[in-house]
């Protein structure tokens, strides 16, 4: 069930994006109601696992980010509170990349995964 949950999420974000400026799509995605303040890290994992599984159905290039607002949808049915932070770096080719990443009491659903550079966090 977390499998669907997680793609039915992921496409419903990709969606988003591609309709509504990114300043509308965050107000989607807040993260007010979430209070609990006891997580259960296998619950993180079990989420981990199911937006990582359902990104192979990726046809789109910004998977990070569509990964990371599925992820947060889901940590928010759970009241979950988490961060996604917005950060770039350069490859070795001096081209910049962006990242999205997003994580729930020190615990990464979505990894940075490199040494970025933390632009914006909400």
């Amino acid at each position: 069930m977390l499998f669907m949950e997680a793609l039915l999420f992921s496409y419903a974000a990709k969606v988003l994006l591609l309709v509504l400026p990114f300043k509308y799509c965050q107000k989607f995605v807040s993260n007010d109601k979430c209070k609990r303040t006891e997580l259960d890290v296998r619950v993180l994992k079990q989420i981990k696992k199911a937006v990582y599984r359902t990104n192979w159905l990726a046809f789109w290039d910004n998977k990070c980010l569509v990964m990371s607002l599925a992820s947060r949808w889901m940590l928010q049915r759970r009241r979950i509170p988490s961060h996604i932070s917005l950060g770039v770096a350069f490859d070795e080719n001096k081209n910049l990349i962006a990242h999205a990443w997003i994580s729930a009491n020190e615990f990464d659903v979505i990894e940075k995964g490199g040494d970025y550079h933390e632009l914006y966090q909400f």
